[in-house]
């Protein structure tokens, strides 16, 4: 089952934070160096300071990172910089939006989760891991004993009553926090602290599947952490972390693609790539010379959008051609030979097409390879990938159309995962709403 309780958050104090909007930082993993620096300067009390501490060629075991953020957390507690819930609470947390489209509205809640090894429980991953981001959230774990951030997750409720049963309980009080990001998204938090509601909550979630949307990498730091914890016996409140519950039947939720860049691959290889490619897909070129470069880009993005339930299409554009070119798989049975130890939910996903069939056996990219990101770098913006190629960065550019919902639950529920990199969730959760003290 789903275990959900309620905890003590902690939060910034007001009455020393005057403006939160200065304070509230992006998850750390799509921070840039750059953003690191200015969100730096930005604040004295920025939670940058807490989940994402610069290095210093100084570092030394005793004084890192992972230190310096611990010694920061205690003083901003003593401090009163941060401050603890009065009650055990859930928190409603609502984000609108319009970075993609017209104005959309994500919501769910916030609660604990007790931590479960994957394939034993109601807790499901959807992609693999790498080894060095688990290794710093972990460090962090062990100096901070905080969750900082939040786990970014998934449940099915057709009938939305969790949130609809939350929502009536407190659209007539103000947010406890209201603040708008750098992107212009507005973040909004209300704090739950009814009994009745909790519990209500907790019983809709038992019997429900969560599936992991963003974090794994700290999900799976979590379940090291507790595991050696764990050793000094009993249970503690490190058999739970932070979560934010999203209803994936609710329309707020937007997945876009992540698209590979490619590098360090032999003349011959890329010179043969159109030929190799005919096996498995039928290729439509748009050239610059028919309105230019800007119209057969719009012509491409446009082909890609049409793609049906049966059609899987990739783009296509390598360094120094004057075209760019989709990518059509000529049928779905091409899929049955391909991955067989693989379900064909996961087999049928477009980025498990282009890994298996393009990476993996025409480019000769290795699995492990792939995992490990050589020759391979991921972009999100479908524009920028194009221009890190045509700008000689890269040699090519796959651009994929985003993985749907249903894709991604028909996948988990086999029990298998996603390649690496195959969702990109939007909007994200600000990191500073709320922490998890263990």
């Amino acid at each position: 089952m789903a275990d959900i309780i309620p905890f003590k958050g902690i939060r910034y104090n007001k009455e020393k934070i005057k403006d939160l909007n200065l304070v509230m930082t992006p998850p750390y993993d799509i921070i840039t160096p750059a953003q690191q620096d200015m969100y730096y300067g930005r604040n004295e009390y920025s939670m940058i300071k807490l989940d994402l501490v610069k290095e210093t060629p100084a570092d030394t075991e005793q004084d890192n990172r992972y230190t310096r953020a611990s010694n920061t957390f205690t003083q901003w507690l003593s401090d009163r910089i941060l401050i603890e819930e009065d009650k055990p609470s859930i928190y409603f947390y609502e984000v609108t939006y319009t970075k993609y489209g017209p104005e959309k509205m994500m919501n769910g809640f916030i609660a604990l989760c007790r931590l479960e090894e994957f394939g034993k429980g109601k807790v499901v991953p959807h992609e693999y891991t790498l080894s060095k981001p688990k290794s710093d959230r972990l460090n962090l774990l062990r100096s901070c004993q905080a969750n900082f951030s939040l786990i970014f997750s998934l449940y099915s409720s057709p009938d939305g009553k969790i949130n609809k049963t939350i929502e009536g309980n407190i659209r007539s009080s103000a947010p406890h926090i209201d603040v708008v990001d750098d992107n212009g998204d507005r973040h909004r938090l209300w704090v739950v602290s009814d009994p009745v509601i909790i519990e209500g909550v907790q019983k809709e979630m038992k019997e429900k599947t969560v599936y992991i949307a963003d974090g794994h990498h700290r999900y799976e730091a979590s379940l090291n952490y507790r595991n050696e914890a764990g050793q000094k016996g009993g249970e503690g409140a490190y058999d739970y972390i932070m979560m934010f519950f999203a209803n994936m039947d609710e329309p707020g939720l937007t997945v876009l693609p992540t698209h590979r860049l490619i590098y360090g691959v032999s003349d011959d290889t890329l010179n043969c790539l159109y030929d190799s490619l005919g096996k498995y897909f039928s290729v439509k070129d748009f050239d610059f010379t028919n309105g230019g470069e800007p119209e057969a880009r719009r012509q491409l993005l446009d082909a890609m959008k049409k793609a049906g339930p049966q059609d899987h299409y990739i783009g296509m554009y390598i360094k120094g051609e004057d075209k760019y070119s989709l990518l059509a798989l000529k049928g779905e049975d091409l899929l049955l030979d391909i991955q067989s130890d693989k379900p064909f939910s996961w087999r049928r996903l477009d980025v498990s097409i282009l890994q298996s069939l393009i990476l993996e056996e025409i480019l000769g990219f290795s699995e492990e390879s792939i995992r490990r990101q050589e020759n391979l770098y991921y972009v999100k913006d479908f524009n920028d990938s194009i221009e890190k190629v045509r700008d000689g960065e890269y040699q090519a550019a796959f651009l994929l159309n985003a993985t749907k919902i249903e894709e991604i639950k028909d996948v988990t529920e086999t029990g298998e995962r996603m390649p690496q990199k195959s969702t990109y969730f939007y909007p994200k959760c600000l990191t500073g709403l709320v922490i998890y003290k263990f």
